[in-house]
């Protein structure tokens, strides 16, 4: 579902926006649309990719105490697949 917004851009960038429109002989908002969507998505890889595993930041082993790893394991669930 699409939803109109209204916001400020600088003069420049819109006409600039609207002569690339016009070259791929496409509407603005869609030009628009697809240049945010492209910034989103390299925004949501880059902090992917900038997320550590678990394992990566453990070194594969976690510090917990015996007795916090026993109430753990006991909790009801832990064995189910």
């Amino acid at each position: 579902m699409k939803k109109k917004i209204g916001t400020m851009l600088d003069e420049d960038l819109i006409f600039r926006a609207k002569q690339v429109a016009i070259s791929q002989r496409q509407a603005l908002s869609q030009l628009l649309e697809n240049a945010l969507r492209m910034y989103l998505e390299s925004i949501e890889k880059k902090n992917k990719a900038d997320r550590k595993e678990v394992s990566d930041t453990t070194r594969g082993a976690m510090n917990i105490s015996p007795v916090a790893l026993k109430a753990i394991m006991e909790e009801e669930g832990v064995y189910e697949a």
